[in-house]
Parts: C-alpha cells; sequence; structure tokens
C-alpha cells in the first residue's frame, strides 16, 4: 500500500484548474489543510490501512465473499 501524499494548496488548485474547476480565493489552502488535519503528521490514514482490500484489489472482491 503506498502512503498518501499531502498536497500543498497551489497543487490541489493546479489539479483542480486542469480539469476546469475554479475555487474561491483561499479555498485550496483550507482544502490542503483540511487534508493534512485527516492524514495526521505522520501522512498516513490508520483506518485506510485496517483494510486490507485497498491492498490488492482482488482481495476486495474476496471481503465482499465472506460477508
Amino acid at each position: 500500500m503506498t502512503t498518501a501524499k499531502q498536497w500543498s494548496g497551489e497543487v490541489i488548485e493546479a489539479v483542480l484548474a486542469a480539469q476546469g474547476i475554479a475555487l474561491a480565493p483561499g479555498r485550496a489552502e483550507r482544502l490542503a489543510r483540511g487534508q493534512q488535519a485527516l492524514l495526521g503528521a505522520s501522512g498516513a490514514d490508520p483506518l485506510l490501512a485496517a483494510l486490507d482490500f485497498h491492498v490488492d484489489p482482488t482481495t476486495f472482491l474476496l471481503t465482499l465473499q465472506n460477508k
């Protein structure tokens, strides 16, 4: 599993602009701070790490079959 990357406000704004989505001034910075708060200081999401099917797509199907 790869670790999540923390994006800066400029990167978020550029990615959304490339898709034709314009943000209000300062909104990209707020989104970046929100992402950093969700991911924590380590950059890893402990809840996401607990989900085995994110490691390998085939385990998602196995998880569904076992339910």
